[in-house]
């Protein structure tokens, strides 16, 4: 008899709830095929130290994803044979991020900035560069109990301002002296109090809140229905798959092109995903914003990057020529930003009927906090994720963040195989397809799937004493260590991990990545090139994709 603690059997499980959510509108035959062709293999124990589902929920969207893209192939002439998903390096997936190294070395090891072509330093605002400005990301208890999570964005200075924090302070470096001055910043106000000058200053942070009293404001109440990801679609021709050239070993969505305005994780991971698949995705950005330099080596891999500035005519001017030729945007800027630039859903539209609309938020598309700046660690709190990790850490009434990003990631590959299924339909049916991700949908369903049992709970539970005030440095610090004791082979199998060639890290830079998850018997699912940083390649569709 299978145990219901089984990751295998859960994911299965969960694989198939997604097949039968009327919401999704998946069709018959992918269903079918999932259930015929997907396997799940792997160790079925337990072992990330939080209590909820997440390497069940990544590994079961993973299976539909692999259903996805072997339809795909097949439409396309191919023959993938089976898939296997392999839920321990799903498991991985969750903190793939963390893991990834630049030559060796973390990145954002100072060292690599010296020797070769160096790390372009996209902290513009410096809100990484020292553990006081960190920390302005963290949750923190107010006057009347409560807690709040603030965030500093890419620009710690008006969180910190609105603190009566001085960015420019030089003599707070210990960390738990910088931890007491924030908390005694915070405590000067109530969750209420703080929340109203936050919001009014269009920054990200939020009040944590358990999950009923999330589900009962009105935001909640907005989202509480909606599936893990919003496919609609309206009457539109067919459009047929991409000429595959001859000599080439093609994968699933070879020639498809993506344009990937996104940055941080959820919506990178999306672009990440097609990439793996085979799509040409130029991701765009501009040289007067700031960015996460760490994230390059694992979500930029198997991507060109250029810089185009929308704020000037020339730059909207060159946007609009690479859209007319796309088959795939993703939107993941707060809500308003790129239709106030002229690149909204209706607006590109009119540029190119058939392109597939991917839009990614925090609060999700419906509700008053539908257009609020957010990022994964407002989502936990805002959801009540972290007051039930809190509560199951044996802190109740506290918020503690999880060390995994698994909204962020789970999110992204939400958006991976709603945007396949929509290319899917697009091929054999034809229409116009939007679609809608968000971290708070993604945390609602992940929360729908339930907890471990309290035996499975005291065997996986983190040693370290960790309390609401550790931000995700000291949760690395102070869990990641285990996860390597727990299992150590995971960090070393040669099926699980690959180095590529990365010369924009020097003559013999390289990269040292997670592999894509799905893997098929007789289809390629890879990673093709290593990662571009910012800018490293012009603004036009790549030769080989044209």
């Amino acid at each position: 008899m299978t145990s219901p603690n089984s990751v295998v059997a859960g994911a299965r499980g969960v694989m198939e709830g997604l097949l039968s959510d009327p919401r999704l509108h998946i069709p018959d035959e992918i269903a079918a095929r999932a259930q015929r062709d997907v396997t799940f293999v792997g160790n079925p124990d337990p072992f990330l130290p939080v209590p909820f589902r997440i390497a069940e929920a990544l590994a079961g969207l993973k299976g539909v994803e692999a259903a996805f893209a072997g339809a795909i192939a097949e439409q396309r002439g191919l023959s993938p044979g089976k898939a296997a998903i392999d839920v321990e390096q799903s498991a991985l997936f969750m903190f793939s991020t963390f893991l990834a190294r630049i030559n060796g070395k973390v990145p954002n090891d100072p060292s690599l900035t010296h020797g070769g072509r160096p790390v372009k330093d996209t902290d513009i605002h410096h809100s990484f560069k020292n553990r006081y400005r960190q920390l302005a990301t963290n949750c923190y208890r107010t006057k009347d109990g409560r807690y709040y999570y603030t965030h500093g964005s890419l620009d710690a200075r008006a969180t910190m301002r609105i603190l009566g924090m001085d960015p420019d302070r030089t003599d707070l470096v210990e960390t738990k002296d910088i931890l007491q001055a924030y908390g005694e910043a915070v405590g000067k106000f109530t969750a209420a109090e703080l929340d109203e000058k936050i919001q009014a200053a269009g920054l990200p942070g939020a009040i944590c809140l358990s999950v009923d009293e999330f589900l009962a404001s009105e935001q909640g109440k907005a989202i509480a229905d909606a599936p893990v990801y919003e496919l609609t679609s309206a009457p539109g021709p067919k459009v047929s798959w991409p000429a595959i050239a001859p000599n080439t070993k093609p994968q699933a969505l070879t020639g498809i092109k993506v344009l990937d305005l996104t940055r941080v994780i959820a919506g990178p991971a999306i672009g990440r995903g097609l990439a793996d698949h085979g799509a040409t995705v130029l991701r765009v950005t501009s040289p007067n914003l700031p960015d996460l330099q760490g994230i390059v080596p694992d979500l930029h891999a198997g991507k060109y990057s250029a810089y185009i500035d929308l704020d000037a005519a020339e730059g909207r001017e060159t946007l609009a020529s690479l859209v007319r030729d796309a088959d795939v945007l993703i939107d993941g800027y707060r809500p308003g930003a790129l239709e106030r630039r002229g690149f909204g859903r209706d607006a590109v539209r009119k540029l190119n009927p058939s392109l597939v609309y991917v839009r990614e938020n925090c609060y999700g598309w419906r509700g008053p906090w539908a257009g609020r700046a957010g990022w994964q660690q407002i989502a936990d709190a805002v959801s009540g994720v972290s007051a039930r990790y809190a509560d199951k850490l044996g802190h109740p009434g506290e918020a503690i963040q999880p060390i995994f990003p698994s909204a962020d990631y789970g999110s992204g590959v939400a958006g991976l195989v709603g945007t396949m299924q929509a290319l899917y339909e697009r091929a054999r049916s034809g229409g116009v397809f939007d679609l809608d991700v968000s971290l708070c949908y993604y945390n609602l369903w992940e929360l729908s799937l339930g907890l471990y049992d309290d035996a499975v709970w005291e065997r996986i539970r983190p040693s370290a004493p960790v309390r609401h005030n550790w931000d995700v440095v000291m949760m690395l610090g102070g869990v990641g260590p285990s996860l390597r004791a727990q299992r150590p082979s995971l960090f070393t199998r040669d099926d699980f991990w690959q180095v590529l060639p990365a010369p924009t890290y020097g003559p013999e830079g390289k990269v040292r990545i997670l592999r894509p998850v799905v893997k098929f018997e007789h289809l390629p699912v890879l990673v093709s090139k290593g990662p571009s940083q910012n800018g490293d390649d012009a603004a036009a569709w790549p030769a080989s994709s044209t």
